[in-house]
Parts: structure tokens; C-alpha cells; sequence
């Protein structure tokens, strides 16, 4: 089975797992269909994405000819034959080319049912297991998604997409972690995604919090000091409200914040618990956990 992966750069493997080799323009017509695996994309979609609103007179045809490419490509690794290619793994249909996952292994195909099965089990309150399923999903990222590929418009909206699925599942993570008393692990973790994502105020609460619960009162309030310089330096904008009642809540040490608290059900939100706008439910053992958002 040929393997093709796009969370990070871009490599397409034969069936003794040695690299393929695609040229510039017929891989990123490959990426393309990658990353919408059994979706049908049009050829206006491919001519628009190779060339914008600037397409030459011979698009259709050249589209073509990158495609018969790309199939001439997976035939050889998978030592079978074009028309096999074309009548099963990539497709025509109508005016539309689909990648048919059928007989091609892709991470994202991988990492998305992960990330799904591991935020259910987080909205379930399955805390343990949903970090772990969370865990093996972001461990297919090996760097941003087809760094590689030169990406017009539509390949680099879907990049973003994916880059921002990546973020709600390590932010789900790391809550599902919090809920299950990993502050301590959690703190060196924080402090890189916070120092990459330096406005990213879920992340920094997630880092107060953990270093609340570590004792380390002090470091958990220039976190948000930290964090209200940034934001009113960068963009003239105060700290959520949920971030200013974590910090008052950390000042006068408030008993929901403790793991022992969080820990056991409890009635009502506690000031820091700010129920989310997201798809996740608050569980009634969340207490001073504020959910991921995404």
C-alpha cells in the first residue's frame, strides 16, 4: 500500500516504503487531493489552486497531464498498472478527480479519526483515555502540514484548517490531562506552546493553572502579566474576561482551583469555569477547568 503523508512535509512512499519522487506541480495536485482523500475535486478547483485567476489557455489539458502523472507515479508504487490507478485509486469522475483511500495509507485520514474519537471521549469525561487517543493523534505531526509544497489559495486554506484541528487537539489534550492531576508534566509543555502561540490565552490560562496547582503561586501570575503586556502592546486588547477571574481566583487562593476540588463533583460553575462556547460540554467534574474552545 503506498503511503502518502501531509502533516509536515510532504513524502509519498512505495510499497517497501522507499520515497517517491514527484515533480513540483504534479505534487502539489497530489497534495491537493490528499488532503480532501475521498472528496471529489474539480478541475477548476486544481486550475485555480496551480495558478489563481491567471490560468494559461491549455489549463484543462495540462491539469490532465499532471493527473496521468500522478497515476503513472502510484502505479509504479504500487506495481500495478495505470488503468487500475485510474478505475480505482484516483478517480475520475464527471469533471472531478477523487483519491480513493481504499489502497493508500494517510496520516490525516489517521489523525482525523483520532482527534475525533479522543474529544468524544474528553466530552465524556473519559479523561485518561481521551488524552491518550489525543496523544497518538498529534504524534503524526512531524512539522507544519506540507511545509514542502508550494500552496496556492485552496491548499493553503486547508492548511490553516488543519493547523488550527492540530491546536483544538492539543488543547484538548492538555485539558483532558489537567482533569486527570498532570500539572506537573504539564508545566514545561505549556511554557513551549506558550512561547510559540504567544496570544493564545487558553493555552496560558492552562499555564497558570498548572503552575497554581505545582505551588508556584508567583509564576502563575506573571504568566498573565506577561500575557496583558502582549496584548495591550500588540493589539490594544485587555485579557478575557475568564482570564481575569483566574487571576483573582489564584490571588486569593480560591479552593476550586485545587485538584483535590476538581476532582469531585461539585454543584454550580466556580468563577474560573467560564462554560465554553465550543462543541465540549463542562462535565460535572471540570470545576475550575475552563474546556478547549475549539
Amino acid at each position: 500500500m503506498v503511503q502518502i503523508h501531509v502533516l509536515g512535509p510532504m513524502v509519498v512512499f512505495d510499497e517497501e516504503s522507499e520515497p517517491v519522487v514527484l515533480a513540483p506541480k504534479p505534487r502539489r495536485i497530489l497534495a491537493m487531493l490528499a488532503v480532501n482523500a475521498d472528496r471529489a475535486i474539480s478541475v477548476s478547483a486544481l486550475v485555480q489552486e496551480l495558478w489563481g485567476n491567471n490560468p494559461p489557455r491549455t489549463a484543462t489539458a495540462t491539469i490532465q497531464t499532471y493527473v496521468g502523472h500522478v497515476r503513472r507515479t502510484l502505479a509504479e508504487a504500487l506495481r500495478v498498472s495505470v488503468a487500475e490507478v485510474a478505475d480505482e485509486i484516483l478517480v475520475t469522475e464527471g469533471s472531478s478527480y477523487v483519491l480513493s483511500s481504499s489502497r493508500v495509507a494517510l496520516d490525516i485520514t489517521e489523525y482525523e479519526m483520532l482527534a475525533e474519537e479522543g474529544n468524544a471521549a474528553v466530552e465524556r469525561g473519559e479523561f485518561a483515555r481521551g488524552a491518550d487517543v489525543l496523544r497518538r493523534a498529534l504524534s503524526l505531526w512531524r512539522g507544519p502540514a506540507l511545509v514542502n509544497v508550494e500552496a496556492g489559495e485552496l491548499l493553503s486554506a486547508r492548511i490553516v484548517c488543519l493547523e488550527e484541528s492540530m491546536l483544538c487537539a492539543a488543547e484538548h489534550r492538555v485539558y483532558a490531562d489537567l482533569q486527570r492531576g498532570a500539572h506537573r508534566t504539564l508545566v514545561p509543555e505549556l511554557s513551549e506552546l506558550t512561547a510559540r502561540h504567544p496570544l493564545h490565552e487558553n493555552f496560558h490560562r492552562h499555564l497558570m493553572l498548572a503552575l497554581y496547582r505545582c505551588g508556584r503561586r508567583a509564576e502563575a501570575l506573571a504568566v498573565m502579566r506577561r500575557l496583558r503586556t502582549r496584548l495591550v502592546e500588540e493589539l490594544g486588547l485587555e485579557p478575557s474576561p475568564f482570564l481575569v477571574q483566574m487571576e483573582q481566583d489564584i490571588l486569593r487562593g480560591e479552593p476550586s482551583l485545587d485538584l483535590s476540588q476538581a476532582a469531585a463533583p461539585c454543584q454550580g460553575t466556580p468563577r474560573s469555569a467560564v462554560r465554553p462556547s465550543g462543541h465540549l460540554r463542562l462535565h460535572p467534574t471540570s470545576a475550575a477547568v475552563m474546556q478547549p474552545t475549539g
